[in-house]
């Protein structure tokens, strides 16, 4: 994302009906081994942000990338969008990734091996940031899960 194209005077769009809207692209991109699952965080209402709907989708697009690139033995990835109240309230996405199988293990620390992008965020770190929003990733065993919020347009 470009500098100048996110900033306060963009028009808002509700991040809920943009991600839905791409749910047979993000299908494909998975692939057949890959289960999407898709829904609405309560309260339900709309998630107006303003970020332009296509930095929506290429984000969207490198987290469903990832996903199939970590998980080539199947899996289950879940999408979930709305507002979400944290020290304030914000558009939320939340994506929890599932393998089929648990994942390989390396060296004497155990680290995971995950083939992919590091959940898309390598390309994406900087415009959720220039958007005014924030992230945070966690790991359950050998569930991940990656909230990433925005500012309500207001």
């Amino acid at each position: 994302m470009h500098p100048d194209t996110t900033n306060s005077a963009a028009d808002p769009v509700d991040l809920s009906v943009v991600i839905r809207g791409m749910d047979r692209e993000l299908r494909c991109l998975l692939g057949p081994e890959i289960h999407l699952a898709m829904g609405t965080l309560p309260p339900r209402g709309a998630a107006p942000v303003r970020v332009p709907p296509e930095e929506i989708v290429d984000l969207v697009r490198h987290l469903a990338l990832d996903a199939h690139d970590a998980m080539p033995g199947g899996g289950m990835v879940t999408i979930h969008t709305g507002r979400l109240r944290e020290a304030t309230e914000c558009a939320a996405m939340v994506v929890h990734e599932v393998p089929a199988f648990p994942a390989k293990k390396r060296g004497s620390a155990g680290a995971r091996i995950r083939k992919g992008r590091s959940l898309g965020l390598g390309a994406s770190f900087d415009a959720i940031e220039r958007a005014g929003g924030h992230f945070h990733v966690s790991c359950r065993g050998r569930e991940t899960v990656l909230t990433i919020c925005f500012p309500l347009a207001g």
